[in-house]
């Protein structure tokens, strides 16, 4: 069950349907209201989880104890599920650590990638590193404590203000090795009337998708920024193919991988090969050497066994 606590918003985002200044109806819901229905939902099976987020409607530590005071009804009511909250910019610590005692992951929104696209975008929604920034570590932090399963979490508006892929990628870099942040997501830009975006051009939905595809390869292949650097064009940006496949092709001289003797990570560079396929693999060859592709059987699809063929050093290299 995904809602808003309130649509009634004090801020002026420029992008945003439900910006302060908007024509648009308004609702809030009741602490009892929310939670009897989550709980009721979630006992029918309807739903197995609760995200919870808000415009800010006032001081964003009211907005979050409201959040914290409905889970904590629906959990007397007997909701067992999921438990997904949104911190507002500015909130304190203290409601940090309480919206974690409660949730399975926390996040705030980040919404850009450094303090200038954000202050044009969110001209009264604080300073980024003050306000949205220091308030993700000390999500980490208290999430940390409190054993959150599925961490923190943040998202990224991509494309309202022609802001350039390498400014995401970088910042994402940073929010997965500097942060340690479990989820990073991103919504592309999309005009809406009655915004001052409104005439503004939406974001490629290729572009979100190549994004993604980025941030995997920081945050589960270890890629480096260094290495990053040669998926995007000289304006930095990136292009329209599996930024994956194009390192591959830029880098001829890492292949071919001898599955026996490479590294988890030069493993995890062969196109598809992932984690869960690479660590596969290390299992495999603590069993046996791996000579030929028919080695691989049973441990990767055989369809994935024939794309790696040009990327590995098999004797053989009879298909199957």
């Amino acid at each position: 069950m995904k809602t808003l606590v309130s649509s009634y918003c004090r801020n002026e985002c420029k992008y945003c349907a439900l910006r302060r200044g908007r024509s648009v109806p308004r609702e809030r819901w009741t602490v009892d209201k929310l939670a009897s229905v989550a709980a009721q939902l979630y006992k029918e099976g309807r739903v197995k989880g609760l995200f919870l987020s808000s415009s800010i409607d006032g001081d964003p530590d009211e907005v979050v104890a409201k959040e914290v005071e409905i889970v904590r009804k629906a959990k007397e009511l007997g909701f067992r599920g999921y438990v997904h909250l949104r911190l507002m910019p500015g909130v304190s610590r203290w409601m940090i650590k309480e919206a974690a005692s409660v949730s399975d992951r926390i996040g705030l929104n980040m919404e850009a990638p450094e303090g200038s696209v954000f202050s044009e975008m969110c001209p009264d929604k604080g300073d980024l590193l003050n306000d949205v920034f220091k308030r993700l570590a000390w999500a980490v932090e208290e999430a940390r404590k409190a054993k959150c399963k599925a961490g923190v979490d943040t998202q990224f508006v991509v494309g309202a203000t022609g802001e350039t892929d390498w400014l995401y990628i970088k910042a994402t870099y940073q929010l997965y090795k500097g942060l340690k942040l479990r989820r990073i997501y991103y919504s592309g830009f999309e005009p809406i009337p009655g915004t001052p975006y409104e005439n503004k051009p939406p974001c490629a939905s290729w572009r979100e998708h190549r994004l993604y595809q980025v941030s995997f390869l920081i945050r589960d292949y270890n890629f480096t920024l260094e290495e990053l650097q040669e998926v995007v064009d000289e304006e930095g940006f990136l292009w329209n193919e599996d930024p994956k496949l194009l390192y591959v092709k830029k880098h001829p001289e890492l292949f071919p991988v001898d599955l026996n003797e490479a590294s988890i990570w030069e493993i995890m560079r062969i196109p598809k090969i992932g984690p869960i396929r690479a660590r596969r693999i290390v299992e495999l060859r603590k069993k046996k050497e791996i000579k030929r592709p028919s080695d691989l059987k049973g441990v990767i699809e055989d369809w994935v066994i024939r794309r790696i063929i040009p990327y590995v050093a098999f004797e053989k290299t009879t298909l199957l």
